[in-house]
């Protein structure tokens, strides 16, 4: 059987962008419990990759599959469950709580403040405009695409398995 990695990553992706959303929606919240609860999810959607890939090694790939494989399919599962993330996110800082983004950028211009570093307008320019809903929502893309590069490196060594030298 010929696995097919793009159409098994498209059926799969749905539960990992949840899972992302749900975290993404509990660390928003002001409270340190929910805080928590995110940081716990976050390694249970790491150990929720490497279940499912070792699941599509087994079922789809007969058992096989390399560090490519292993790696291409991580990385598009989490990149396809990151953007459904992001969809949410868009949701939720322009429709639900759309004081979200402008107290972040108020927590990093105080971070700033006590740091001492010098801000001119340019640089504050800069940072409204990454506290827009769009733009926010992009580069979590881009920094999840990182981190799923990353996740999929590391579980992909454990999780290859190729055909033995003693079988033919």
């Amino acid at each position: 059987m010929q696995p097919n990695l793009l159409k098994s990553a498209f059926r799969n992706f749905h539960i990992l962008g949840l899972l992302l959303s749900v975290k993404f929606v509990l660390s928003a919240q002001k409270f340190n419990i929910f805080a928590s609860l995110a940081l716990i999810l976050s390694i249970f959607i790491i150990f929720f990759l490497y279940r499912m890939t070792v699941h599509y090694r087994d079922a789809e790939c007969n058992g096989k599959i390399s560090f490519g494989q292993a790696f291409s399919y991580m990385f598009l599962i989490y990149v396809f469950g990151s953007i459904v993330s992001e969809i949410v996110m868009m949701i939720y800082t322009t429709f639900i709580d759309t004081h979200f983004l402008s107290s972040l950028l108020d927590v990093t211009l105080k971070m700033y403040e006590t740091l001492k570093i010098p801000m001119d307008d340019k640089t504050y320019k800069l940072f409204e405009a990454i506290y827009h809903p769009a733009t926010y929502s992009l580069l979590n893309v881009v920094f999840s695409m990182i981190g799923a590069a990353f996740w999929a490196v590391i579980l992909a060594g454990f999780i290859k398995k190729e055909k033995s030298i003693f079988e033919e």
